[in-house]
C-alpha cells in the first residue's frame, strides 16, 4: 500500500507517454523556453511494464497511460 505522509492512501497511477502538453499549465511547463525530449529517451514499452508491475505490488488497482494532459487539476 502506497501511503503520502498525510496518511492518504495512493491506488491510482498515471503514467505519461511523452513530455509534450497542450495546455502547458505552471506546475508541469514553465513558461520560458522548454526543449522536450526525444523519443529515444522517453519510456520503452518493457520499462513502463516493470514500472507497473512494481505499482501493482505495492497496491496499485489503477493505472491510466496517457499522451497529453485533457485537464489540468
Amino acid at each position: 500500500m502506497i501511503q503520502d505522509r498525510f496518511g492518504r492512501v495512493h491506488d491510482y497511477l498515471r503514467i505519461s507517454l511523452t513530455d509534450h502538453c497542450n495546455l502547458r499549465c505552471f506546475y508541469c511547463m514553465p513558461e520560458e523556453k522548454y526543449a522536450f525530449a526525444p523519443a529515444s529517451r522517453l519510456m520503452q514499452t518493457e520499462e513502463i511494464n516493470t514500472l507497473a508491475k512494481l505499482f501493482v505490488s505495492q497496491g496499485v488497482k489503477k493505472i491510466r497511460l496517457t499522451r497529453r494532459r485533457a485537464a489540468c487539476t
